[in-house]
């Protein structure tokens, strides 16, 4: 009988995931579909809870929806091991990956061992590689023994059972060609963008994953979600690490979307963008010796923001 607690937590993750990733429902209810299976270990012991190949251009969320899953489903730190593929791709880049064969167990051994619990023992969590097509072959044939049962072999012959892992993948095969396509349906955009992936990647690694999803670009309307999430989020950060208390008019979204929106590049720079207009109104407002504490509105001229703090808040 399974507990009370994992079944609500199941039960809240659809809500949590959409409340947190905007533009990307299709993507989040086939993503669901395996992440609840894996949290009631129905996949076999032998394998991973479960693997997805996340396509799309980039800044669209494939590698925030696998942050905002691990987050949910697993407590502590460390539970997300993460690996940039580009920075792998050639043979001395793979030996600090994965070790010279020697005592060496490289960065991915020292990146799993700060995962293991009191017992020496992996805890669970995800393993995430971004750009899986820019990595170097001998990456993608050690995937394959992952996908396969769940192993992870390093050189020195440390063997890490990753059986209590979710494995992403994310990679931006066919972004160019989905980014132009923008009359098309989601079934054909998928179609060409899976088309492609195919001829990339090796078809025996693309048969072993679970799940393989393109994220869909986003648009204007898709981004003001976005900028409000982040405006928010960036706020009540900055609320809780000053102990304060902040507010903001209309105007501050609509400066973040003047100056943030990029349909090429997606939500970073909207959250670079929405970092530096509220981080510089605190600043100007700290270096005046005043509380960073008021309504944050939009200073015209300048085009910038500023923080207007009440009589009472001033030092």
């Amino acid at each position: 009988m399974m507990d009370n607690q994992r079944i609500k937590k199941v039960l809240g993750l659809r809500r949590h995931l959409m409340s947190q990733i905007k533009g990307q429902s299709h993507a989040i209810e086939r993503a669901c579909s395996v992440l609840e299976r894996g949290a009631f270990n129905l996949p076999s012991a032998e394998r991973p809870l479960g693997s997805f190949l996340f396509v799309g251009p980039t800044g669209v969320g494939k590698t925030e929806l696998t942050k905002c899953f691990t987050s949910y489903f697993f407590e502590g730190d460390n539970r997300l091991i993460r690996f940039d593929m580009s920075e792998y791709q050639n043979k001395e880049q793979l030996e600090v990956l994965l070790g010279d064969g020697s005592n060496s167990q490289g960065q991915m051994g020292r990146f799993f061992e700060l995962n293991k619990d009191e017992k020496g023992e992996l805890r669970g969590g995800t393993f995430l590689l971004d750009e899986i097509e820019k990595a170097h072959p001998d990456i993608l044939l050690i995937l394959l023994q992952v996908l396969e049962d769940g192993r992870l072999t390093l050189r020195d012959g440390t063997l890490l059972n990753l059986s209590k892992f979710y494995i992403v993948m994310t990679s931006n095969i066919g972004a160019s060609e989905a980014m132009e396509m923008r009359k098309s349906s989601a079934e054909t955009v998928e179609r060409v963008v899976f088309s492609l992936v195919k001829e990339k990647l090796r078809p025996e690694l693309v048969g072993r994953i679970t799940e393989q999803i393109v994220f869909n670009r986003l648009d204007y309307e898709v981004q003001v979600e976005i900028a409000q999430l982040l405006l928010d989020r960036e706020i009540n950060r900055l609320m809780e690490q000053f102990n304060t208390s902040i507010t903001y008019n209309k105007n501050v979204l609509e400066l973040a979307l003047i100056e943030g929106f990029d349909s090429r590049f997606g939500a970073r720079p909207m959250r670079r963008c929405i970092e530096r207009l509220v981080g510089d109104a605190l600043v100007e407002q700290i270096l005046q010796q005043n509380e960073p504490v008021g309504l944050l509105t939009v200073n015209e001229e300048a085009g910038t923001l500023h923080l207007k703090v009440s009589a009472a808040a001033r030092t």
